[in-house]
Parts: structure tokens; sequence; C-alpha cells
């Protein structure tokens, strides 16, 4: 008796053991199959921090996939813009599935996967920033935020592709290298000669666009490119002005030393080609016509002082100079400008700062009243 109760125990173990790795073995081949993210990102400056690969694990992104026949085998296929699609966030160990329902497995055919991050969009920019993504066409509306003037930052957004994919490659694991799509501004400045003292308040750029839609290259290693929004007119209503500083109390000392405006707080922009403001010619003289041409401007309020005396302002108030201002805004690129104060011109495109300048005359040689005289060496 006790010895077939110890093989009834013994067989009742053996069958005990054999349940459990089946189900080890189940809960392994399960996780191989399950479609993990492993993401990259190169470092770009925002108005808050820059996005790099260590705080890029801050962030989140909304994933898409799908079959060769445009089938959506993660998210939804977006016939309009919006916010559909499989949210993925960093756990503190791995890139995981918010939503457990979301779990996708690897099938037997070759997946076009799709991601745009930041993958939160908060109520402020919901209708600024959207994407629509189907199996053959994948694209970002985007509206820049004035955020100087309103207070809402703007994101760096940014988008992945991984085409072709399968659970042979890389141990099941879709690897995004995340690419920006907007440009980043810096401003700096320093003046035309040593004695010269600024004082700014407050910088404005004219006549950019702040929206339009980016299209998603064919090819992982391709360019995307920008559109303006169709439901946009394509008269000045498109063009908008943006503040680079406002309220603030920068001193540029001389131009031995560049003073920094916003290299810790740099713009992020639509990219563009910026025709500067033609100031020479007389149907673009004054700031009016500039914006009728759409032509581009900066505007900055400010004193200007040389060796202690006002040039532009006073003590008590501020006056503003505009300068022409033109270039072409590359996405993922940082474009850096150092103003450098000297000149500018007012609204009606008159010189502000007019050196001193002087007119001299001579007279003809002439003869002494008194005969020549004989000198003795």
């Amino acid at each position: 008796m006790k010895k077939s109760t110890v093989m009834l125990w013994a067989i009742f173990g053996v069958l005990l053991m054999s349940c459990s790795e089946e189900e080890i073995a189940n809960v392994e081949t399960s996780s191989r199959n399950a479609i993990g993210f492993n993401v990259l990102s190169n470092a770009a400056e925002t108005r808050a921090t820059p996005t790099t690969n260590t705080n890029l694990k801050n962030t989140d992104f909304d994933v898409f996939a799908f079959t060769a026949d445009g089938t959506a085998f993660m998210g939804q296929v977006d016939t309009e813009f919006g916010h559909d699609g499989v949210h993925i966030k960093y756990n503190g160990t791995k890139w995981d599935y918010v939503n457990a329902s979301d779990l996708r497995y690897w099938p037997t055919e070759a997946l076009d996967f799709y991601a745009f991050n930041p993958g939160t969009v908060s109520p402020d920019m919901w209708t600024n920033y959207m994407w629509e993504v189907d199996g053959t066409s994948q694209k970002i509306r985007y509206t820049c935020s004035d955020e100087y003037k309103n207070g809402v930052p703007n994101y760096d957004v940014m988008y992945a592709m991984a085409k072709g994919r399968t659970k042979a490659m890389d141990n099941g694991i879709v690897k995004f290298n995340f690419k920006h799509i907007l440009s980043q501004v810096v401003f700096k400045a320093k003046t035309e000669y040593a004695n010269m003292q600024v004082d700014i308040k407050e910088i404005k750029i004219y006549n950019v666009k702040i929206a339009g839609v980016f299209t998603l290259p064919a090819a992982a290693d391709g360019t995307g490119s920008w559109s303006d929004l169709d439901d946009l007119p394509s008269g000045v209503s498109d063009l908008y002005n943006l503040t680079v500083v406002q309220n603030a109390n920068i001193t540029v000392n001389g131009n031995a030393t560049v003073t920094d405006i916003t290299t810790d707080t740099p713009m992020l922009n639509r990219p563009q080609t910026l025709t500067a403001w033609n100031v020479s010619e007389t149907a673009t003289k004054t700031t009016t016509q500039a914006n009728e041409a759409k032509q581009c401007y900066l505007s900055i309020s400010c004193k200007i002082r040389q060796s202690g005396a006002y040039l532009l302002g006073s003590a008590s108030e501020y006056k503003t100079i505009y300068v022409p201002f033109g270039d072409t805004w590359v996405a993922g690129k940082r474009h850096i400008y150092t103003l450098i104060f000297g000149g500018g011109y007012n609204d009606q495109g008159e010189a502000v700062l007019n050196p001193i300048q002087f007119d001299a005359e001579t007279t003809d040689w002439g003869n002494a009243d008194k005969a020549d005289k004989d000198v003795n060496v």
C-alpha cells in the first residue's frame, strides 16, 4: 500500500512537472512570437529638453503595421487625420504595449511598420498634430504653436519606418530610427562695434508658414516632403508671425563675444524657404508691402547705445527696427543665426542708424604775399 502510494505520487509528480514545462514552453514561445520594439533617435533640442536616445524613453509613440495588400494588422486605417494606432511606451525595462488588447504576434507574411512620436497629444494640440495612415500613404498634419505668445509648447515631431519586417529579422524586434520633421531655429547676437550696446525686449519673425502636411518617404532611407494644407487659401492668410522672445531683458555688449538669445529655448518651425524683404525695391519698400509680397523680416524691439549715448530708444522706451530675413529651413537641421546690430530699418524702409558723415573741401595752393626768398645753406 505504501509502495503503491509512492508510485502514485511519483507518477503525479511527473505529470505535474510535464504540465509545468509545457506551460513554460508556451509562455516562451508566445513571448518570442510577440512583436517587440526598439527605438533610436538622433539628438535635437527643443524649447524644453534635448531629445536623445536617453530621454527618448520618456516619450511614447503610435504605431501602425500593414500587410503587403494594405490590410491593417496594427492600428486602424485612418481615412481622415486622427490619432488611431497602437500606443507604445517604455515600461522601465522595454518598449511595451500600453493596452494589453493591442498586443500582436508575428504573422507568416512580412509587415510594413510606421510610427509617430509623440503618441500622446494634449487637448491644446489635438487639432494641431494628427496623422493619416494607410497601406500606401502616410502623412502628418502639423500646425506650429506661437508658444511664447500663447504658452502652448510645440512638439518635436518624429516619424519612423520599418518595411518588409518578419519574425526572423532581429529576433522579432522591430527597430525604429526616428527622424525629425521640423526645423530648429536659434538666434544669437553681437554688435558691429565694440562700444555699442543693445537691450532686446522682443523679436518676431514675419511672414512664415506655420502649418502643413508632411508626407513620409516611400523608402525608409528616403526624405519626406512638406505641402500646404488643402483647407487654407494660398494667399496671405496662410502666413503668420511667430514670437522668438517676448518680454525679455537681453543685453548685447560689443562685438568681441556672441550673446545667446534662444540657444536654450530654440524654436521649432515648419521647413520652408523664406524670401527676404527686398527693401531696396520701390514696390516692396515698406513692411506693409513686404507683407503683401509674402517677404520675410524680423521685428526687434530694442534700445541701442553707442559710447553711452542712445541711438535708438531711450532709458524708458524701446523702439522697433525691422531686418530682412531669408533662408531655407531643412527638416531635422539646426539653423543658427547671429544678429549683428548696427543697421536696420523702420516700417517705411528707411535706415534707422545713420552713421555720422563728413563733407570736406580744400582750396588751391597759392603763393604767399611776399616775394620769393633766398635761403642760405
